[in-house]
């Protein structure tokens, strides 16, 4: 996807309605895998102020609700925060709120200091050293980051993409964040795995969010091609996708000397 703050919006407002929610069985247990494992990388979010850039419908925030002291969830996309809210309602959730905010845009003084573990989890806000930095200057103990790692596999849009001579591949993500931090002798500590989900819809919809994604990486659908390829794979009136990916979990310490920000 071409990163412009306009495809962003674009891109996650249309994915809000089919996005994981926090408390879904599936999406649950993996969260909590993953939180396992950064507690052994050192990542501790018992009683702690937790920032969540790019927090999407709660999928995090809302779980590490249960053991945070408070926790605020930021994100460019109004239509993932008003499911982030009602999810939130619905569970009494008191003590994670969201606000509706690109991380770019953000001024550092807005949240210097203000959190104990700042979190991006699979987030296009995080894309150089300023970001990096915005991230230590909020964040009084750890910063944690999980991103793409190079693989992500879809057979369906991979055929999709290939027909409009686009390339279907990770984005950038976990390795332009590991060479930024080593270059600024950060001590970071990385574990590799391997995630998969599962998306069931039906065509139409499948065929809007094919679009979307064909649109913002500056091509123009093939509607009766994309179609066609649709009807073949429908099944019980369902398009099925399966994706698999390979992320990094990355968190690093922040010490009082890193807090000054971009």
């Amino acid at each position: 996807m071409k990163n412009t703050p306009a495809n962003e919006k674009i891109f996650w407002n249309s994915r809000a309605r089919s996005y994981p929610l926090p408390f879904d069985p599936s999406t649950l247990g993996k969260t909590k895998r993953i939180l396992r494992l950064l507690g052994r990388l050192g990542a501790d979010f018992t009683g702690r102020d937790i920032l969540d850039i790019g927090c999407g419908t709660g999928v995090y925030a809302l779980i590490l609700a249960g053991k945070a002291g408070r926790v605020l969830g930021l994100d460019s996309s109004a239509a993932m925060l008003r499911i982030f809210r009602a999810q939130g309602r619905a569970r009494k959730i008191k003590n994670a709120h969201c606000r509706e905010a690109a991380w770019g845009d953000l001024a550092t003084a807005e949240i210097r200091g203000g959190f104990d573990i700042a979190l991006a989890s699979m987030t296009m806000a995080i894309k150089g050293k300023a970001d990096l930095l915005k991230m230590e200057a909020s964040a009084r103990e750890r910063c944690v980051y999980i991103g793409w790692a190079g693989v992500r596999k879809n057979n369906l849009l991979e055929a999709a993409y290939a027909h409009h001579g686009l390339e279907y591949k990770a984005p950038e993500g976990a390795g332009r964040v590991l060479n930024i931090l080593r270059a600024m002798r950060r001590r970071p500590r990385v574990q590799f795995i391997i995630d998969s989900w599962k998306k069931s819809a039906p065509p139409a919809v499948t065929l809007r969010e094919i679009e979307v994604n064909i649109e913002v990486n500056g091509a123009r659908l093939d509607r009766v091609w994309t179609k066609a390829l649709l009807k073949r794979r429908t099944r019980d009136g369902k398009v099925n996708q399966v994706t698999r990916v390979r992320k990094a979990l990355i968190t690093w310490k922040v010490t009082p000397a890193k807090q000054t920000g971009p």
